[in-house]
Formats: C-alpha cells, structure tokens, sequence
C-alpha cells in the first residue's frame, strides 16, 4: 500500500511541501480548526506520515500530546522546524529511531 504525507503548519511551510508534493496540506490558523484536522488525519488510513512544525505542535501542549497518545501506529508524526529554523530540545527523529533499533546511531565523517 502506497501512503500518503500531511503537512500542518505555517504558509511558507506548507507552501513548500505542496510544491514538493505533499499530498495533504494545512494551514494553521485557528487552533480548533487545526485539532479537527489533526484528528482526521490521524484517522484517515491512506496517510502514513503527518509533518507539524514544532511551534503548532507547542501551541497545542496537552492535547497534541494526547491526541498521539490516542491514535494508532500510523501516521507516523514528526515535528519539523518550521522558517524560523526552530531547533528542538529532543530530536524526534533520533528518538524514534533509538526506540525501534534500541540503540544509538551515531554518524562521523571518515577522517575525524
């Protein structure tokens, strides 16, 4: 099954994974609005991946917490920085990957 890639966020984010080829797209504006959406992402079973800019997903605290407490193994979600270059005190992406292999996978240049 081929599976599709959500982008929430800001304007210039989301412009740039539509260009890209995003397949679904949305612009975060009013905070109920952006829940509902989350949430029919989440549910949709053609969307394996939904990228959020960090901001909206602390914007939204608890209840983005909660909501990924709530859902199913897919999509898989990943916060993302968004124009600004905001840089995350965790990184996701290594988190869930030391999760799934179990270990820490560091990369070095040859030379060094």
């Amino acid at each position: 099954m081929s599976y599709k890639i959500a982008v929430v966020g800001d304007q210039d984010t989301i412009t740039g994974f539509a260009l890209a080829g995003a397949t679904y797209t949305h612009i975060h504006t009013a905070r109920e609005e952006t829940l509902a959406k989350l949430n029919e992402f989440f549910a949709s079973g053609e969307i394996g991946l939904v990228l959020i800019t960090h901001r909206v997903a602390e914007e939204f605290g608890f209840d983005f917490r909660q909501m990924l407490r709530t859902k199913g193994l897919l999509p898989l979600v990943l916060r993302i920085p968004d124009k600004t270059g905001y840089m995350p005190k965790v990184d996701e992406l290594r988190k869930i990957i030391r999760r799934t292999v179990g270990a820490e996978i560091m990369v070095k240049k040859e030379g060094l």
